[in-house]
């Protein structure tokens, strides 16, 4: 973990010719430097840079990683293979937790995916006016969030933004979407998101964790019954990430497009 923030800390502080070469808008390129969200699709940009790049299966797509700084590859491999052993165990646990086999979310997530985004926040001279990145919920099924030593993550819980203050050597971990989506709501996904500050940089890691594009998703049938009908039709997990990305980042936007709204339905 200490030496991931690190090099994330070295990538951010080279020159900008150094990383010029991976700027690109295209939401579809797999390795990626970029800036707010969707600027395409975006009134009111995020005071952000991010890095985006795969990480599963880490021996076929490190090579499209930066090359610099020098050490970065080596290092975001030993990181990624690493946070996807704890995923593991989490979707384990999760499946468990739902009355399904063990294995039941490790099988229905297909080839699975594992992304990282490197935020790069940088100090904001009217940090009451901008957000880092707006309130959302994430496509994933998990996200295991690096933070670092400053503050910034807000969740929104009743109503009402609340602070998550950094722990040393602590993850954050929130479920996504697709978890609210298979437990056909017993979970939901957590609505997060990032403030800024006049003072100082801040960087935080996120990895995304979750189906291949072509994993179909959908409530687990043994938890839908006559009492408890299906919030959300299936689909091809591809399907929902070009909702995701064609869209303003805003709430739960994406998930909404995928429910199935049933008469004198109050739920939310």
């Amino acid at each position: 973990m200490k030496n991931m923030m690190e090099i994330a800390k070295e990538f951010f502080e080279m020159p900008v010719e150094d990383r010029a070469s991976l700027y690109s808008e295209d939401t579809n390129q797999q390795v990626r430097l970029s800036t707010s969200f969707n600027i395409s699709k975006e009134k009111v940009l995020n005071w952000r840079d991010y890095l985006l790049h795969i990480c599963h299966p880490v021996e076929e797509v490190m090579n499209s990683w930066p090359e610099k700084p020098a050490a970065y590859r080596e290092i975001a491999a030993k990181y990624s293979v690493e946070v996807r052993a704890l995923v593991l165990r989490l979707l384990a646990a999760i499946s468990e937790a739902l009355g399904l086999d063990p294995d039941y979310l490790n099988i229905c997530f297909g080839k699975h995916h594992q992304g990282m985004t490197i935020n790069y926040y940088p100090p904001c001279p009217n940090p009451d006016l901008t957000l880092g990145l707006q309130g959302h919920s994430d496509a994933s099924a998990i996200t295991v969030l690096m933070q670092g030593n400053e503050n910034g993550l807000q969740v929104l819980k009743n109503g009402k933004w609340l602070a998550v203050n950094p722990i040393a050597n602590a993850f954050v971990i929130n479920l996504g979407d697709q978890l609210q989506v298979v437990s056909n709501g017993r979970f939901r996904s957590v609505e997060h998101r990032a403030v800024t500050n006049a003072s100082t940089a801040r960087i935080s890691i996120s990895t995304f964790y979750g189906p291949s594009k072509d994993a179909f998703i959908a409530p687990a049938a043994s938890i839908v019954d006559g009492q408890h009908p299906a919030l959300y039709r299936g689909y091809q997990f591809g399907d929902f990430m070009r909702v995701f990305w064609g869209q303003e980042l805003k709430r739960k936007r994406a998930l909404d497009q995928f429910k199935i709204e049933y008469p004198e339905d109050n739920r939310e």
